[in-house]
């Protein structure tokens, strides 16, 4: 009996940490997503810390995504930039899926923090 019930955990814990391994948390699995979104799509103007601290994004006067100014848009505002641009950055509807557009928009929002103390 003993050894039916051992037999039985390590089952159960062996199928559980393989269903976990198979699907990770969902806002990981977005974050992941939106990151590699922005790499490829917005690093180039925005820089990797969202900044916009690289050569292009300083001739474009790129928008510091990790400014409060740009945090306290809603996401519909923010969803409205990305997919129709804004200023001097292009539209990225066409280029872009609504759900990578909506991942980007969930990675933008982990950029937020006091920008003055991300300065160099």
């Amino acid at each position: 009996m003993r050894l039916a019930f051992k037999s039985t955990f390590l089952f159960c814990s062996l199928t559980l940490g393989l269903i976990f391994a198979a699907f990770p948390c969902g806002a990981r699995g977005e974050d992941s997503a939106g990151a590699s979104v922005f790499k490829a799509k917005c690093m180039t103007c925005h820089a990797k810390d969202g900044s916009g601290n690289t050569p292009v994004g300083k001739s474009l006067q790129s928008a510091d995504l990790r400014s409060a100014e740009v945090q306290k848009k809603s996401d519909a505002e923010l969803t409205e930039s990305i997919s129709e641009g804004k200023g001097n950055m292009p539209a990225f509807k066409t280029i872009l899926s609504e759900a990578e557009i909506h991942s980007v928009l969930g990675y933008v929002r982990t950029l937020k923090g006091d920008a003055a103390s991300k300065k160099k």
